[in-house]
């Protein structure tokens, strides 16, 4: 899709920089954007690495100094971030009126099977072999590969992508809304994500878990990956390959775990972070921060999982601790 500048500017009442008849076709992260892409910088972070996104629009703070890149600035009076809801809106894409159980738009490969009462919308792609069983709705513009399963009551959202030979089991959810919002005029206020999920070859996903679609980019589940019932994956987490994610682990937005990890039964996971690769988890523990490669960790502070067994061991004996100190207070 492209969209008209000339509508964003207007949007966001702010001063051009640059090119303002450059053509965009959409809105991305930072460090993902493409050429053609509108990214925005609001943090410092960003604002010093300019140089460093591919992105033709740029949208940042009214006032700054701007390097002489060639690129498009869109400079805006309110913090980028504030204005996101209107932003997410302008590049949200218009879905289609639902009119048939299988549109006809639909491309459905050979051998593949649509259990009674499965809707199939508009655009969506399934590839050969696949099984689609009672109660399945896949929206719009869903691509599916060949040999893949999708067991009764699912939901798969519109424009998410799903691999080939992958299981999803019953009453899963694939690219429900990211939590996003922002405080505008002190209330919560809705985003939209137009984002996706990606789930590549070969991935499994449990009953009733829910992976969220990107607030802006995708939500990647690697190939291999094989995630367990009631997990949640929020917006733009990465899951790298073979990877194991036990029941009811809750990994938080924009993180990234990396190929090889297993992640322990109620696992607790921050935002924003990485999780390296081979590395195992205990059940229970919270992660708050990053994590190099090839450890074996439990608990909540985590620490080495035999550290962690020996807390846990010293623990059942503060009771007897506890008296000895009380009769030591005592003679004193």
């Amino acid at each position: 899709m492209t969209y008209k500048i000339d509508e964003l500017i207007t949007l966001l009442e702010c001063e051009v920089k640059g090119d303002a008849k450059v053509n965009i076709t959409g809105l991305s992260p930072f460090f993902q954007a493409e050429e053609g892409e509108v990214t925005f910088a609001s943090d410092e972070k960003f604002l010093k690495k300019l140089d460093e996104t591919k992105a033709s629009v740029v949208i940042v703070p009214f006032g700054m100094v701007l390097p002489e890149n060639g690129k498009t600035y869109l400079l805006v009076k309110d913090n980028p971030r504030v204005l996101m809801p209107k932003l997410l809106a302008f590049f949200k894409r218009k879905l289609k009126k639902m009119e048939k159980l299988v549109e006809e738009s639909a491309i459905i490969g050979e051998g593949t099977t649509v259990g009674i009462n499965a809707y199939i919308g508009h655009d969506v792609k399934l590839g050969k072999n696949v099984m689609i069983y009672p109660n399945v709705t896949i929206c719009e513009g869903v691509e599916i590969g060949d040999n893949t399963v999708i067991y009764p009551n699912v939901t798969i959202r519109e424009f998410c992508k799903i691999g080939k030979e992958c299981v999803i089991q019953p009453g899963a959810v694939i690219g429900s809304d990211g939590f996003g919002f922002v405080k505008v005029n002190g209330n919560n206020t809705k985003i939209d994500q137009i984002g996706s999920v990606i789930l590549e070859d070969f991935v499994e996903i449990g009953a009733n878990t829910t992976i969220d679609r990107g607030t802006i980019g995708n939500t990647v589940i690697k190939k291999y990956t094989k995630i367990d019932n009631l997990v949640q994956i929020a917006h733009n987490d990465i899951i790298g390959q073979n990877c194991l994610i036990i029941s009811q682990v809750g990994i938080a937005g924009s993180t990234e775990v990396g190929d090889n990890t297993t992640l322990g039964g109620q696992v607790g996971v921050a935002g924003h972070i990485k999780i390296g690769s081979n590395v195992m988890v205990g059940a229970k523990s919270g992660i708050i921060g990053n994590v190099d490669d090839n450890q074996v960790l439990a608990g909540h502070p985590l620490m080495n999982l035999k550290d962690d067994l020996k807390v846990k061991a010293a623990q059942k004996k503060l009771p007897e601790l506890l008296k000895r100190v009380k009769e030591l207070e005592k003679k004193l």
